[in-house]
C-alpha cells in the first residue's frame, strides 16, 4: 500500500514524500484514539528503508516525522530533512535532536501563536539548526477557507528569513494554489488511495487523480508569477513599439516654420515607423522647421532645429 502511495505520487509529479514513523507507545497514552490510530499505521524501521529507497529511485526525496525512539535508525537512512508536525513544534527534546543532525527542519506551526513559532525557532537556531523552513497550517480537519490565512506565509518568510510554505488540510486542491501565489515555495497535501476510508486524515486527502491535477495546476501557477522584477517581454516590447503613441506633424509643416503646440500631435504611427518620445512634446514647441514635413508624419531631432535660447 505504502509502495503504491509512491509510486502515484511520483507519477502525479510531487518532489518528496512524508511518511509517519511515529511510535505510538512513546507519543500517546495508550487507549487514547491517538494511540490506537498510530498503532495500526506504524511503519517499522525495514518498511520505512524501502518507502526511503522506492522513493529515491523515482527521483523523489523522502523524509520522515518521528520521535526520539525512532529517531536513531531514521537518521541511518538520510532523510533529506526532519518533518516537524504541529504537535511536535512543542517537543523540545526531538527538537534539539533533529537540529543536532543539521539536517534541514520543515516545522508547522498549526497548533503555534507567533510567540510559540519565536521560542522553537530560536530552540533550534541554539543548536546549530540552519535550513529551516515554517508552513503556515491550521490544524482542523478540514480547515474552513476563513481560517487558513495564507497571507501568513509571507508573514512567516519576512519575520524569520526563511523559506515558508503551507500545509494545507482543506478541501479540494484550490487553496494549495493559492497559497503558491502568496509566496509559498512548498506544499504539503495529504494523499490517498481512497479518500472515503475512515480514521486518519483520508477525508481530507486527495485521491491520485485530483492530486495530478493540483501538481500540475501548482506548476501553471508558478509560470503564471513569472518575475518579481517588472520586464518587458520580447513579444510585448514589438507590439509596444508599434502601439505606443509618438511625436507628429498634426499639419503640414512648412521649411522654416516655428513650430507651435497646436503643430504637434501624440499619435499612434503605422507601417513600423516611430518617432520622438512624448517627452520631447514641450522641447519641440518653439523649434524650426529645417525641412518641409507632411500631416502626420513622425517629428524627428534631424528635421528641426532647437529655438535660439
Amino acid at each position: 500500500h505504502c509502495i503504491r502511495l509512491i509510486d502515484e505520487a511520483a507519477a502525479a509529479g510531487a518532489d518528496a514524500i512524508k511518511l509517519q514513523t511515529v511510535d505510538a507507545d512513546e507519543n500517546y497514552v495508550p487507549g487514547t484514539q491517538s494511540h490506537k490510530l498510530f498503532s495500526k499505521g506504524y511503519l517499522s524501521a525495514e518498511a520505512t528503508a524501502g518507502a526511503f529507497n522506492h522513493a529515491k529511485s523515482l527521483g523523489m526525496e523522502a523524509f520522515t516525522v518521528t520521535g526520539l525512539r525512532t529517531f536513531d535508525w531514521v537518521e541511518r537512512l538520510e532523510p533529506a530533512a526532519y518533518k516537524i508536525s504541529s504537535s511536535t513544534l512543542f517537543h523540545y527534546p526531538l527538537l534539539r535532536r533533529a537540529a543536532l543532525t543539521s539536517r534541514s527542519l520543515l516545522m508547522s506551526t498549526g497548533m503555534a501563536e507567533t510567540s510559540d513559532i519565536d521560542d522553537a525557532v530560536n530552540w533550534v537556531r541554539e543548536y546549530g539548526a540552519v535550513n529551516i523552513g515554517l508552513f503556515q497550517c491550521t490544524s482542523v480537519y478540514p480547515a474552513s477557507s476563513d481560517i487558513l490565512d495564507l497571507l501568513t506565509i509571507g508573514f512567516l518568510q519576512d519575520r524569520y528569513g526563511v523559506p515558508a510554505g503551507f500545509s494545507d488540510h482543506s478541501m479540494g486542491l484550490e487553496a494549495s494554489v493559492l497559497a503558491v501565489a502568496a509566496g509559498a515555495s512548498m506544499i504539503e497535501k495529504h494523499f490517498s488511495l481512497d479518500p472515503s476510508r475512515p480514521d486518519f486524515d483520508h477525508h481530507i486527502s486527495l485521491d491520485p487523480g485530483q492530486f495530478r491535477k493540483m501538481v500540475t495546476r501548482i506548476r501553471e501557477a508558478e509560470t503564471m508569477l513569472g518575475t518579481r522584477e517588472k520586464r518587458l517581454v520580447p513579444d510585448a516590447a514589438d507590439i509596444a513599439r508599434r502601439m505606443r503613441r509618438y511625436l507628429v506633424a498634426a499639419v503640414d509643416v512648412p521649411l522654416g516654420h516655428t513650430l507651435t503646440a497646436d503643430d504637434i500631435g501624440v499619435m499612434r504611427l503605422g507601417d513600423g515607423q516611430v518617432g520622438l518620445h512624448p517627452r520631447y512634446f514641450d522641447d519641440l514647441v518653439g523649434a524650426i522647421a529645417k525641412v518641409s514635413i507632411k500631416q502626420f508624419k513622425p517629428l524627428l531631432f534631424e528635421q528641426i532645429k532647437q529655438r535660439a535660447s
